[in-house]
């Protein structure tokens, strides 16, 4: 597959790949797609198609070329430049189901590393929890696992630890602001 527009928006993520040859496919998108097209039904005004696309949240657009077309219409191209829509050009010897193929393979691979650093962290809490420091030691892990601070609070809201940078002054001023806006009990 070969780039034709959209450079500075080629790492716009994918959620799924969707083919559609219909001139108006938007109804049956929800956003975040990279459609394949053999542009049989294209005509007429392709920025108001890419504009649509846009709207819709497509992720980037693959143009098969060899079925309908020899090559990427210059005016989706430019149409494409125009709305910031990536362009892909796949070859007649890439099937679409071959793009459908590795894109889900790699939106398992990146769910599987999700799931696996997730696992991986509630492991180190766990250990941390069973440190002689118990709940403190969970507070300074869930710090490091998430990349800034983290506190612990009691009851009535007076900061029991916190870890470095812990913003304890503005936690415990929303905490006040919000026991006012809320009824109190009778």
């Amino acid at each position: 597959m070969g780039e034709r527009s959209g450079a500075g928006a080629l790492d716009v993520p994918v959620r799924w790949v969707a083919v559609s040859e219909l001139a108006d496919p938007t109804p049956y998108l929800e956003g975040g797609e990279l459609l394949l097209t053999t542009g049989m039904r294209m005509a007429g005004d392709l920025s108001g198609y890419v504009a649509r696309l846009v709207a819709r949240g497509v992720a980037g657009l693959g143009f098969g070329v060899g079925v309908s077309h020899e090559e990427v219409p210059a005016a989706l191209i430019a149409a494409a430049e125009e709305h910031g829509l990536p362009l892909l050009e796949v070859p007649r010897e890439t099937p679409f189901i071959a793009v459908g193929k590795a894109v889900s393979e790699l939106l398992a691979a990146e769910q599987y590393e999700e799931i696996t650093r997730a696992f991986d962290a509630q492991g180190r809490l766990t250990r941390a929890a069973l440190q002689p420091e118990g709940m403190y030691a969970v507070i300074d892990r869930l710090a490091k696992e998430v990349g800034g601070w983290a506190a612990l609070l009691d009851e009535s809201g007076e900061v029991r630890h916190a870890t470095r940078g812990a913003r304890t002054g503005a936690v415990t001023a929303e905490l006040a602001r919000l026991r006012g806006a809320r009824p109190q009990d009778p």
